[in-house]
Order: C-alpha cells, then sequence, then structure tokens
C-alpha cells in the first residue's frame, strides 16, 4: 500500500483534516454496500475508525467489524474511538496483501482510502479474495483532483516550488464512473453499480480547514511541512483565495464516486 507512513502528530490531525467528509460519506457507503444485521465487516483502510464505528451500530451483537489499516497511528486512534464495542477489532495490514483467509468477510468497505493504494487494481482483488461467494466489495473515492477536499492544494505547491515532487499517490479517478466501474470488473466483482455524489462541507473558518495540513496530515500535509517557511506563508495565502475565505467560515465543494460490485 502507500509509503505514506502517518506519524501521531498527523493521524490526529486527521479527522480535523478530513473526518468531517470521511463521516458525511459513510451513510451512502454502507447503504451500498448493504450492511446487515449479523454480518461480518472488513473496513480496509480504515484510518480512525470512522466507518468502522457507523457498521458497527448496524451489524449489532451477532455482527463483526474488523478496522485494518497500515498506519500503526490511524489504527492507535482507531482503538481508542472503538474502545468499549465488543463487535469491533483493529488490525495493521496492508490491504493489497492481507493475511486473513480467503472467504472471511461478508462485506468489504473502503471509504476514501483506494487513492491511497499504489496498486489499485491490486487492492481490489485482495479485498474480493477475502469476502465470501455473495458478498460485496465497496468503495468511495475523490473523483478528481480539483474536487477533493484537500488534494487540490496540491497543483498550489507544485506551482511554488523549483521542482515539483514526484508522487506515487493519491490515485485519481478522473471524474469517471466508468473507470472506476472497469476496475471493479477487472478485480474480479461482477453486478458493478456507481454513482457520484456532491457534497457541500462547512467549516467555522478557514483555520478549521487548513489546520489538519498544518500538523501534517496526509499526503498533502506531509508535502506541506516539507515546504520552506516562506514557500508554506505562500501556499497558505493561494488556498485561501482558492476556498474563498473571507474571515468567516467556508464552504468547500467535494465529488465523491462510489462504487459497489458482488463476489
Amino acid at each position: 500500500m502507500s509509503q505514506i507512513q502517518f506519524q501521531q502528530q498527523a493521524a490526529s490531525g486527521y479527522d480535523q483534516a478530513v473526518g468531517n467528509m470521511t463521516r458525511q460519506l459513510v451513510p451512502t457507503l454502507l447503504r451500498i454496500a448493504q450492511i446487515s444485521v449479523g454480518d461480518r465487516v472488513l473496513d480496509a483502510a480504515s484510518g480512525t475508525g470512522i466507518a468502522t464505528e457507523a457498521a458497527a451500530a448496524i451489524v449489532g451483537p451477532t455482527g463483526h467489524v474488523t478496522a485494518s489499516d497500515i498506519a500503526p497511528a490511524m489504527i492507535e486512534l482507531a482503538r481508542a474511538r472503538l474502545a468499549g464495542l465488543v463487535n469491533t477489532d483493529c488490525v495493521v495490514e496492508d490491504s493489497q496483501d492481507m493475511t486473513c483467509p480467503d472467504a472471511h468477510f461478508d462485506k468489504v468497505i473502503c471509504n476514501m482510502g483506494l487513492m491511497y493504494f499504489p496498486d489499485p487494481l491490486r487492492g481490489i482483488s485482495e479485498m474480493r479474495r477475502v469476502v465470501r461467494s455473495g458478498g460485496t466489495v465497496s468503495v468511495s473515492v475523490n473523483t478528481a483532483p480539483s474536487t477533493a477536499l484537500v488534494s487540490r492544494i496540491l497543483p498550489i505547491i507544485d506551482r511554488l516550488v523549483a521542482t515539483p515532487a514526484k508522487r506515487s499517490g493519491p490515485n485519481s479517478f478522473d471524474g469517471s464512473e466508468a473507470r472506476l466501474g472497469a476496475l471493479f470488473t477487472s478485480g474480479g466483482l461482477k453486478d458493478v453499480e456507481t454513482l457520484t455524489e456532491t457534497r457541500r462541507l462547512h467549516f467555522a473558518s478557514f483555520d478549521a480547514y487548513f489546520g489538519g495540513i498544518e500538523q501534517g496530515t496526509g499526503n498533502v500535509g506531509q508535502d506541506y511541512l516539507a515546504l520552506p517557511d516562506d514557500i508554506r506563508r505562500a501556499v497558505r495565502d493561494e488556498t485561501r483565495v482558492l476556498v474563498g475565505d473571507k474571515g468567516g467560515p467556508i464552504d468547500v465543494d467535494i465529488t465523491i464516486t462510489f462504487a459497489s460490485g458482488r463476489r
């Protein structure tokens, strides 16, 4: 999976930077995944366990949800979030190379994680492997960098530095439900369905939006912190203009594509 390893500070800033977004996407993801009472569910690339918590409430005491993420700091925060929920567990694992047996889960979900897989097809194929026959694999992804919550900042960084960084992620599906659907089909899934939704996310201030990035959250935050002080100030100033900051609350429109397929 991605070589981005979240340090504790970066993981802690995750909920501030993007948790508001990922939380809003969970209901649609769980609906297309057809999560139900008693299901055994894997939340792949779970981050801090936001989708895991919501799925656990649906599957109930007869079901179980496993939060799995490659970043130990993310799993540490997921364990804290899920403490006391006896129908959940948390594991550090690469979602492109899982250790669990074939057909172990009824459903697999991946909320805003597939973009960070170096090889998304390998990730989908692995998710298919661990879901039972007739079970579903369901994901949400950024539709394009320009309509992502924070990746829209990367072109600003690249414009302001002498030698733009070469990045291995995140992947983009370029506004194409067809491309994401084809990925599912290539990964061996059938009855594939896709949809795209636009959301307007409200932030109390520009600092509420940008604070997670300044803590080093994710690939954008790590790139930002690596910049010299003067370039960071310029990126911050240009981002203010990009999101229409006028000194009060701001709204940021994002576009998200969902896909679900059956083994």
